[in-house]
């Protein structure tokens, strides 16, 4: 009876992992401990062992696939075994995750003739959704349970009813990210100038979408893919929750463009060589992060410095202490962020997120440490940063960067913080715009210390050392009063660092 290895499930938040690289080929033989594939996260790079002894009979997904948790990915078994009647067990154990391995097959299933090697596996079902209650109930509307966060969130983008999806791919018919993908492939949805231009006027939507869909003037909206537009929505309005105007009805704006291809205009390349780089594993997910952070919020960045002075003197200091006190290693950034800490016990609305409208502030600070990795943008999260000395905060924030730096964080560490700080000041950035680490309501960014000049005690110009600040905030909660007000107990703080310490 072959053995099914699966997914691994690596911390509460994976959805999806992507198999980087098979290192086992089919029909070679394998230990428990033998390394099948590695795998990938946003979070981490990780090892999938055979978890059996025997022979590699069936690699079930190929290098490149994202593929749930939990979703069978190879079989193992004994020289010579059917892989034909086991496959479709082994399928099954992303819908039984406690079963380890397949079923016996019944005695005349091994008389089906096998299906071709280059045969692709049946896919699984696209989920259903029913296009337009799904718009017309969009706005407003919670996603059930049975849904993860980035399946909901994608959802609350796109302008889809996350609960019409009968059921998902996800373990145990969990609705996760690609069953929203799939169900807004199968019916339009709204664009992101529509969603805020439509406010709450629901019956207007529903009138201009039940002419638009069954008086067969237009299929959905005039956007792209049958999405409804900005001028869509205006109609709807103008129309009234009796009907809706023809698309010919509508303002030319409404229209989606000609592409060059219909319009006849010749396609240029452009000059000289060039290398196209897909965007996919992790630099797609960040880019995808990034992209709705700054779509799902309102974000404001405020820029200011502070004096170093003290704040160098006393790095300074540590550097030349004595090693066995534990402080040499303590940086300039471990100072600012340990600094931003104490100074959020003032601020909760700046330690808190902003999920399904409303604001939850936390008493405890979890700081995410944006780290620079050679995958990408990492944010592990610090634990109860507040509970921790100045040493100890620079030591669990150097494993934690090191940790992924090595492609090995611990993935629960890298979801749940409360407040972010980015440091560019090493680059001798003086002044940059944080996006949010949604969905937190506030990032700090650390810039570079530089010389200003300043008048002097004696009204005569003198050159200061200062470090720069820029705070970004999500202006939905957070006022540009509230940030100024952090920014300004900030500078307070590390401009009398050397006294506040002894606090």
């Amino acid at each position: 009876m072959a053995h099914v290895v699966v997914m691994p499930k690596l911390g509460n938040t994976v959805e999806s992992c992507i198999i980087v690289k098979w290192n086992v080929s089919e029909g070679q033989t394998v230990k428990a401990d033998t390394v099948l594939c590695e795998i990938e996260t946003d979070k981490a790079t990780m090892d999938v062992p055979a978890g059996a002894e025997g022979i590699l009979l069936r690699r079930l997904k190929d290098e490149g696939d994202d593929v749930p948790v939990l979703e069978a990915i190879a079989l193992i078994g004994a020289a010579g075994e059917k892989v034909d009647a086991t496959i479709a067990g082994g399928l099954n154990t992303a819908a039984a995750p406690a079963q380890a391995t397949a079923p016996a097959a019944p005695e005349a299933a091994a008389t089906t003739a096998a299906p071709p090697a280059a045969a692709p596996l049946a896919p699984q079902a696209r989920p259903s959704v029913q296009p337009a209650a799904g718009f017309v109930q969009s706005l407003g509307q919670g996603a059930p349970l049975g849904a993860s966060p980035r399946a909901r969130a994608l959802a609350r983008e796109e302008g889809l009813s996350i609960g019409l999806i009968a059921e998902g791919s996800g373990p145990g018919g969990k609705i996760i990210e690609r069953d929203v993908r799939a169900a807004l492939a199968s019916g339009p949805g709204m664009t992101a100038a529509a969603r805020h231009g439509a406010g709450g006027d629901i019956a207007a939507l529903r009138g201009l979408y039940e002419a638009a869909t069954s008086g067969g003037d237009i299929s959905g909206g005039s956007g792209l893919g049958g999405r409804m537009t900005l001028a869509d929505i205006a109609a709807a309005k103008a129309a009234g929750p009796s009907g809706a105007p023809s698309k010919a009805a509508l303002p030319e704006a409404a229209a989606p463009p000609e592409s060059p291809a219909t319009s006849g205009a010749a396609v240029t390349s452009a000059a000289g060589p060039f290398t196209d780089t897909p965007i996919k594993s992790i630099r797609k997910i960040i880019a995808d992060r990034m992209t709705h952070s700054l779509q799902a919020s309102a974000q404001i960045t405020l820029n200011t410095s502070a004096p170093a002075d003290r704040l160098l003197a006393l790095r300074n200091r540590f550097k030349n202490s004595e090693p066995s006190r534990g402080f040499t290693g303590i940086t300039i950034g471990d100072m600012v962020a340990y600094a931003a800490v104490q100074v959020l016990e003032k601020h909760p609305k700046l330690n808190a997120h902003v999920v399904d409208g409303v604001m939850r502030s936390f008493s405890l600070v979890h700081l995410g440490l944006a780290v620079d990795t050679p995958r990408g943008l990492m944010v592990p999260g610090l634990r109860d940063a507040r509970a921790l000395s100045l040493r100890e905060f620079s030591e669990q924030s150097k494993l934690l960067a090191r940790s992924c730096v090595e492609g090995s964080p611990n993935p629960d560490l890298l979801s749940g913080s409360t407040f972010t700080v980015t440091n560019l000041g090493a680059f001798g950035i003086e002044s940059f715009t944080p996006i949010l680490n949604e969905p937190e309501t506030g990032i700090l960014g650390v810039d570079c210390v530089t010389p200003r000049a300043v008048a002097g005690p004696d009204g005569k110009p003198a050159i200061e050392m200062r470090i720069g600040f820029s705070l970004t905030v999500d202006h939905r909660v957070v006022d540009g009063a509230d940030g100024a007000r952090f920014l300004k107990d900030l500078v307070d703080y590390i401009a009398n660092i050397d006294i506040v310490m002894l606090a």
